[in-house]
């Protein structure tokens, strides 16, 4: 019997033990869990805080970069009565804004635009907010050098003069060529704007004139190599960024070399970076480009109402006639690039568009003789 209480009372010491043993196991199991635990929410703590603090960090500097940056105004409230403007481009963007402002400053608008239907909605507008009734809409396709002819003959009959002739149409992206097989971006932000500029000379020497282009900022990344200027862009990024700067460095040239050529029939001559905006110019961009980037563009990019104060300017303000042939950004004379200062480059680009454009004419004539 002792036997037997001896080996019970071993027995329960036995499952004492065990029992003490695997609830000091467990609770370092705990401990060692709510450690790791806190150390898991102490992580959480140091990420949330970091985001939050780089999301701050984001915040104030956009608010600093483009919510309080000054951004372009242009001051002058000069009368233009009597006096004739034309401006393409002018059925939306920032040429909507330009047209809207001078017809309140009394001027007589002539807008040429691709698009009739958006034009006389744009007249409307222009009457509505100015009470102005001179303006004019006109047919121009820059794809089409026929159509840049016909629309130069027809301002020539309905008027005797032009006082601030404004190129501000354009595009930022285009694949293959005009309707004249000329590359479609050269064709349209150069070759047309040449054409038709080069056709309203005499318009523009009746009186003293004044010519702004609404170039960018990317000319200053622009070359032109007359050997490969007849090929047409790739749809590459790159490659179409290539196209649209070269294209904006030849607006700087032309309106360096009509300077030089027209200073003295009193033509002064503006070339105006309306600052990175969101317009229009967008709008042959890739679909799926279109739905990653247009959320940034709103956030980032100027309006067309801040995009259009130095092209106003440009056309308006009084004493620029000894910067004539410059560059601006933001109202203000800027530097532009070495390439836009190479006389010969300027000449030579000249000569070339004459000659393109005549040809490019020829054959389309050709072609409806034959039709």
């Amino acid at each position: 019997m002792m036997t037997n209480l001896s080996k019970g009372f071993e027995m329960s010491n036995i499952s004492d033990m065990d029992s003490f043993s695997l609830l000091h196991h467990n609770s370092g199991t705990m401990n060692f869990g709510a450690e790791e635990a806190v150390m898991d929410s102490f992580s959480v703590i140091l990420m949330n805080s970091s985001t939050i603090f780089w999301t701050g960090i984001c915040l104030w500097a956009y608010i600093f970069l483009v919510v309080l940056a000054p951004k372009p105004y242009c001051k002058c409230q000069t009368r233009l009565d009597e006096k004739v403007v034309v401006i393409t481009g002018g059925s939306d963007g920032v040429g909507k804004v330009t047209a809207i402002k001078l017809a309140n400053l009394g001027a007589e608008i002539i807008l040429p635009c691709r698009d009739l239907k958006k034009g006389e909605k744009v007249a409307n507008e222009i009457f509505k907010k100015t009470g102005n009734k001179k303006v004019k809409i006109l047919y121009l396709d820059f794809r089409n050098l026929r159509s840049v002819k016909r629309c130069s003959d027809e301002i020539k009959k309905i008027t005797t003069k032009i006082d601030i002739l404004v190129n501000n149409a354009g595009v930022g992206h285009g694949v293959g060529a005009t309707k004249d097989g000329l590359p479609n971006i050269f064709g349209v932000n150069h070759l047309g704007p040449f054409l038709f500029t080069t056709q309203l000379l005499d318009l523009l020497r009746s009186g003293s004139a004044r010519v702004v282009f609404v170039s960018s900022v990317a000319h200053l990344w622009g070359n032109i190599d007359f050997g490969t200027l007849h090929e047409l862009d790739g749809c590459s990024v790159r490659s179409q960024f290539q196209a649209y700067s070269r294209s904006k460095l030849a607006n700087v040239l032309f309106a360096k070399e009509l300077h030089r050529r027209e200073k003295n029939n009193r033509i002064t001559t503006y070339v105006a970076h309306p600052g990175w905006t969101f317009t229009a110019l967008f709008r042959d961009f890739p679909f799926f480009l279109k739905l990653v980037a247009f959320p940034f563009f709103y956030l980032f990019l100027y309006l067309p109402e801040e995009g259009a104060q130095t092209q106003i300017h440009l056309a308006i303000a009084r004493g620029l006639e000894k910067q004539s042939g410059g560059y601006f950004v933001s109202c203000r004379p800027s530097k532009s690039c070495p390439n836009a200062f190479d006389r010969k480059l300027a000449t030579d680009l000249w000569s070339y568009s004459e000659n393109v454009i005549a040809v490019a004419l020829e054959k389309s004539l050709q072609t409806c003789t034959s039709i």
